[in-house]
């Protein structure tokens, strides 16, 4: 446990002040994605044991199936069929190869031999099948069900090494699909023995990546061991020890002191940091979004013409320039990032506070409404944007609130599948977006398809429309490439303009920063860590 020294990371935020003060010139050494941030020769330079990480939140579970916080560790301790590589390159990860049927519904899996569990027990064809069984079973659903099942019939096992997913017709985006966290290979012991348990404690968790979960004390630390017998090879560092920092200011001044190798970053931070001549600040291409999500269940929210209206009264450029011009971020110009599959640009919606008056009339409402903001202050200048955008919305006489909460209140509230609008009292509520798969039909449909039983599933603010569920619906097996972006292009306007489903902010860089010790950083469009170069010098 790690208390005391978080404790120190808390006190040391109180100093940042003044220890800015003293930054020298800029040490800016931005890479591009999948570049390596490279130091001193290797046979120079010895290297430490353990590489340690400030992380602004924790895990919710280190379950593929269930997690929706974020890949970073969750692919440590995971394998997969196929992966993206730091290139972003689809590639073979337990499969060594693989085939689809002529009808295109069938795809064979030939798996690596002699790939081992951090149990020992060598990973098997059945593994596979009893992953795919629980992701695909209806009667008891993980998080991500309704999104496989929409792909994936069943999965077969042909001998100990060779496996087949059954597709009901030929899915176009199948194997990106493959790509995303729910298809992480569990153990089928371990999913027998802890049920839906799994992935709650470092004792559930049994994985074929490069590091095994050793000790897990959930919102202060991870630690992640080596695991020497990983089939792609023993990685260069023994320990990755990942300390949960929420405070911002305390993970600046943790690196800034040496206390961390490396933390994320918000973007706040970026500035200051660039001016440390001791730090690397690293930029990738993401796949991600910032924005602010309806709750369509909310009894003003629900009608369309009110969420365009608050989505007119507001002014993007203005949040972007006062907020995420630093690093070079962009106002969004779609429900997407640009580097997902089937993006389609329709220029940053314009603020027209005259337009958002005649639809508040239109709708019964000339004189306004209000409803209050969920904040989760992990997101970088969320509250700032929020703060502007309550302003924003005053002008038209729009009264928003704003309320924030703490991590595992959130998680919380993402995870409430109850009657829309029970036990979510919020309007609106602060949110990343992210197509797991870089491609439109997950990152599209997992989101605001309808959910099927009516609970929010993934669809966390309640979203209905019936022509974007046909559409996307429609796109998922459309093989003709132009036929399928022309299906997402009229998706996305209507989730964009015309029966909006959020107001989309901010298209978001993948930011690490680190001491000028630490070596060979490697993310892909996912902010997926690879650790096959990550070390950090004495």
């Amino acid at each position: 446990m790690r208390k005391t020294k978080l404790l120190a990371l808390a006190l040391a935020a109180i100093m940042s002040v003044s220890l800015l003060a003293g930054c020298g010139s800029s040490g800016d050494s931005a890479a591009s994605g999948g570049t390596s941030a490279s130091g001193s020769a290797a046979d120079a330079v010895t290297y430490k044991d353990t590489l340690t990480i400030a992380s602004s939140s924790d895990q919710n579970y280190m379950d593929g199936q269930m997690n929706n916080t974020n890949d970073v560790y969750l692919r440590a301790v995971y394998s997969q069929l196929v992966r993206r590589d730091a290139n972003n390159e689809l590639v073979g990860d337990l499969a060594e190869s693989w085939e689809v049927s002529e009808d295109g519904c069938t795809w064979t899996f030939h798996l690596k031999q002699g790939v081992k569990f951090h149990s020992g027990k060598e990973l098997t064809s059945a593994d596979v099948k009893a992953s795919y069984d629980r992701l695909l079973d209806e009667e008891n659903p993980v998080r991500y069900t309704s999104l496989a099942a929409g792909y994936i019939s069943e999965c077969k096992v042909v001998d100990d090494y060779t496996v087949q997913l059954i597709t009901p017709s030929p899915i176009a985006p199948f194997l990106a699909n493959l790509t995303h966290r729910s298809n992480l290979i569990l153990n089928a012991d371990y999913i027998e023995k802890y049920g839906t348990e799994l992935g709650l404690t470092a004792e559930s968790v049994d994985g074929t990546g490069p590091y095994k979960l050793a000790s897990w004390d959930r919102d202060q630390e991870m630690v992640l061991e080596r695991f020497d017998d990983y089939f792609g090879g023993a990685v260069p560092t023994k320990t990755i020890d990942i300390l949960i920092v929420s405070d911002a200011n305390a993970r600046q001044v943790a690196l800034e002191t040496g206390e961390v190798d490396m933390t994320t970053v918000a973007t706040s931070e970026v500035p200051a940091l660039k001016q440390n001549p001791d730090l690397n600040i690293i930029t990738t291409e993401s796949i991600g979004a910032h924005g602010l999500q309806f709750n369509c269940a909310n009894e003003y929210l629900k009608d369309t013409r009110l969420r365009q209206a608050v989505s007119y009264a507001i002014d993007r450029q203005a949040i972007i320039d006062a907020l995420y011009s630093d690093i070079g971020e962009e106002a969004c110009t779609a429900p997407v990032n640009p580097n997902v599959w089937g993006y389609y640009d329709f220029g940053v919606i314009q603020q027209d506070q005259e337009k958002a008056k005649q639809l508040m009339a239109e709708a019964g409402y000339p004189d306004g409404f209000e409803f209050s903001i969920m904040v989760h202050t992990g997101y970088n200048k969320s509250l700032e944007t929020c703060e502007m955008i309550v302003s924003d919305l005053a002008e038209v006489g729009i009264t928003a609130t704003i309320e924030t909460v703490d991590n595992a209140t959130f998680n919380a509230s993402m995870g409430n599948r109850s009657t829309p609008g029970e036990d979510f009292p919020w309007g609106m509520f602060f949110m990343g977006y992210g197509a797991g798969t870089a491609d439109c039909d997950e990152g599209l449909r997992r989101i605001w398809e309808t959910s099927p039983d009516g609970n929010n599933n993934n669809n966390y603010g309640w979203y209905s429309n019936a022509e974007v569920d046909r559409l996307l619906n429609a796109a998922a097996v459309e093989m003709d490439e132009t036929a399928r972006l022309d299906l997402y292009k009229q998706a996305q306007q209507i989730l964009y303009i015309d029966d909006p489903a959020a107001v989309w902010t901010n298209d978001r860089f993948n930011i690490w920063a680190t001491t000028s010790k630490v070596e060979g950083v490697k993310t892909n469009v996912n902010n997926v860590l690879f650790f096959d170069e990550l070390r950090v010098a004495e």
